[in-house]
């Protein structure tokens, strides 16, 4: 199952009835997370790579709408926090944390706010710049070099960062020793890196080899 031939919605012939409005990635991903539970839980590995692939289709379609073409904005206040109201790329710097960051988030999510949130941590000794975020009861962070203007982050930085953080999910996940384990980590992480589409598709592998009973 290849993720670069995802199609959120097939578009009607001409002899069919005009095609329903899509729904919005909001209420794709509502449903896809429920699925995703509940195909986990009763071990149906078809069933749950089919909803982890709807889950990366509803969050490709609110990430392109957060890539709105303006620039990366910085958030370092709770105040600064509660103003967004608007699609966007935003980094969360100190003094607010991970936890902040997965609040802004989530509230957005709920307001049916397109927008991909990362958080930066104090640069270390080492001039590199810590990138966190959290998902399903699990932190992940990995250091990235510093963007060139701080107070200007661009938009290309942004989405290096999250790459960078998906890759060590992915990285990590591997050196676990079975493909149940190793599922459970990609799916416990997949909130902290909902762009990178290298964690669905790791997951999707991993429902693949339970599934034809291959381990």
């Amino acid at each position: 199952m290849k993720f670069g031939s995802l199609t959120p919605f097939r578009k009607a012939s001409n002899h069919t009835m005009p095609p329903k409005k899509a729904e919005p990635w909001f209420k794709v991903e509502l449903s896809a997370s429920a699925a995703i539970e509940r195909a986990r839980r009763d071990s149906k590995w078809d069933e749950l790579a089919s909803a982890i692939e709807t889950l990366s289709v509803a969050r490709t379609l609110k990430c392109s709408a957060a890539h709105n073409g303006k620039r990366v904005q910085i958030i370092q206040s709770q105040e600064e926090a509660d103003s967004v109201h608007e699609d966007g790329r935003y980094l969360v710097q100190p003094p607010l944390v991970g936890r902040d960051a997965a609040l802004l988030d989530n509230r957005l999510k709920q307001e049916k706010i397109s927008c991909v949130v990362a958080c930066r941590e104090p640069s270390t000794k080492l001039g590199l710049c810590p990138i966190v975020a959290l998902g399903s009861g699990v932190t992940v962070r990995v250091q990235v070099e510093e963007p060139k203007n701080p107070e200007k982050p661009t938009c290309a930085w942004f989405d290096h960062a999250l790459e960078e953080l998906g890759d060590h999910i992915v990285d990590q996940a591997e050196k676990l020793n079975t493909p149940t384990r190793q599922l459970d980590f990609l799916l416990a992480h997949v909130a902290a890196t909902p762009t990178h589409i290298g964690v669905y598709r790791a997951a999707i592998e991993r429902c693949s080899a339970l599934s034809s009973g291959s381990v």
